[in-house]
């Protein structure tokens, strides 16, 4: 029997993955968190915000995907690892520097810790491989293996 956490995630997943933002805000609280920690990145709070801001990362890498790797459950939250593709689409600034869209898309890990109330994702905190992305945008120089 699946539980109606690993229901919301598969659905939720999906709705990602379908760069449906509609969708996507359906399964958000009214007063939904998001935070990508990058740069000690704010909190967005509120579903107009979150919305706003998940529509700036699906209009920054239009063809992302994420392919998940580990899937962890708990009470009220689920961790979701994944392995994501996405090619950036325009410039996007990393403090003093500036990324620039390859044409060529990259790969990294992200993992998202989603915290659940009455059903729907009131939190949803977000981590990035974002050196792996660097890298792959000539951001960084060649590193030794």
């Amino acid at each position: 029997m699946t539980s109606s956490l690993e229901q919301l995630a598969a659905r939720y997943g999906e709705a990602w993955n379908a760069h449906d933002l509609d969708r996507i805000m359906a399964m958000h609280t009214a007063d939904t968190v998001f935070r990508l920690h990058l740069s000690a990145g704010p909190e967005v709070v509120g579903v107009d915000a979150v919305r706003s801001a998940f529509g700036g990362l699906l209009t920054l890498f239009p063809d992302i995907v994420f392919r998940t790797e580990v899937m962890t459950f708990g009470n009220d939250f689920f961790v979701h690892q994944a392995l994501i593709t996405a090619t950036l689409a325009m410039p996007l600034p990393f403090g003093n520097l500036v990324a620039r869209p390859t044409g060529q898309p990259m790969t990294f890990t992200g993992v998202d810790v989603i915290t659940v109330a009455d059903g729907l994702v009131q939190r949803k905190e977000t981590y990035l491989d974002i050196s792996a992305a660097q890298q792959q945008l000539g951001m960084l120089g060649e590193v030794a293996v």
